[in-house]
């Protein structure tokens, strides 16, 4: 779906017929399993999975049951919007994780499955009442906006880019929580966002400041340089750009199964150079 820069670091766990499986995909299976866990338990009304699970301030503190700080997200109430976000993590997981590495998106997801508790936390110890926290759809979210940072030009739904999509997600977030004064999980949204985007950062993204949103003047700069272009021959693809045409025979003779390890490179190398030279024009 979209280039990645970490050849050697992307290649996927295991492959399940044709159909790779990245760590984001595994990820993204272990939450389906959980929602299903999740509904039996309450079909059975065995209410010691959600107490065992979810975090709340007063166990995870006091009598330090610190396994709930990771296995809230064990807890996802079956619907379609749990649904929803659940295949938006193995999607968008999948081309944050050929982007940053495996390893490295592990670390992002870790980091932002703690933030939330730890946040949750701070506010406890403040005096603030917290409630208890289960699910993944903040996770997720947080991913996505991950996703929207490292890839601001993507065009994704209806040929809308990413970036518009992650600044209108934000907004409707934020003013559905202000309108019913939930300030603290206000405060958890943005911040497990910002713990994915301090990471990312780290990992490199230059465009995370603001979204990449051009500035007023450089709006205007681009108009105008826009303006002056002038239509020049095509030039012959680099030859960086392998012909990758023998390799899709393959595929459409074998399937996707049968390429070896340097044919899935080659094919990767010639979608990054055909993806990057669409967004530099």
């Amino acid at each position: 779906m979209i280039a990645n820069r970490n050849f050697e670091h992307c290649e996927p766990i295991t492959w399940v017929g044709q159909v790779p499986v990245y760590l984001a995909t595994a990820l993204a299976a272990a939450q389906g399993v959980a929602m299903i866990l999740t509904a039996l338990a309450s079909a059975i009304s065995a209410g010691w999975y959600d107490t065992l699970f979810a975090f709340t301030p007063y166990y995870a503190l006091r009598e330090f049951h610190l396994w709930q700080f990771f296995t809230y997200s064990a807890v996802v109430e079956p619907g379609i919007w749990n649904a929803v976000s659940i295949v938006m993590l193995g999607i968008f997981g999948r081309d944050v994780e050929k982007f940053l590495g495996r390893r490295s998106f592990a670390w992002l997801y870790v980091l932002v499955l703690v933030a939330a508790p730890a946040i949750l936390s701070a506010f406890a110890l403040l005096g603030v009442p917290v409630g208890p926290m289960a699910g993944t759809n903040l996770l997720n979210f947080a991913i996505f906006i991950a996703f929207v940072l490292i890839y601001p030009t993507a065009e994704i739904f209806f040929s809308i880019q990413a970036r518009w999509i992650g600044i209108a997600a934000i907004g409707i977030y934020t003013l559905q929580m202000m309108a019913g004064q939930s300030w603290v999980s206000l405060a958890v949204m943005w911040g497990s966002c910002f713990v994915g985007a301090l990471w990312i950062a780290r990992e490199g993204v230059s465009s995370v400041s603001f979204l990449a949103i051009p500035s007023f003047g450089q709006f205007i700069r681009q108009r105008r340089s826009r303006r002056s272009l002038r239509v020049v021959p095509r030039e012959k693809p680099q030859e960086d750009i392998e012909s990758i045409d023998p390799i899709l025979e393959k595929i459409a003779r074998q399937g996707i199964a049968s390429l070896t390890k340097a044919e899935r490179e080659k094919l990767e190398r010639a979608r990054a150079a055909l993806l990057d030279k669409e967004r530099s024009r």
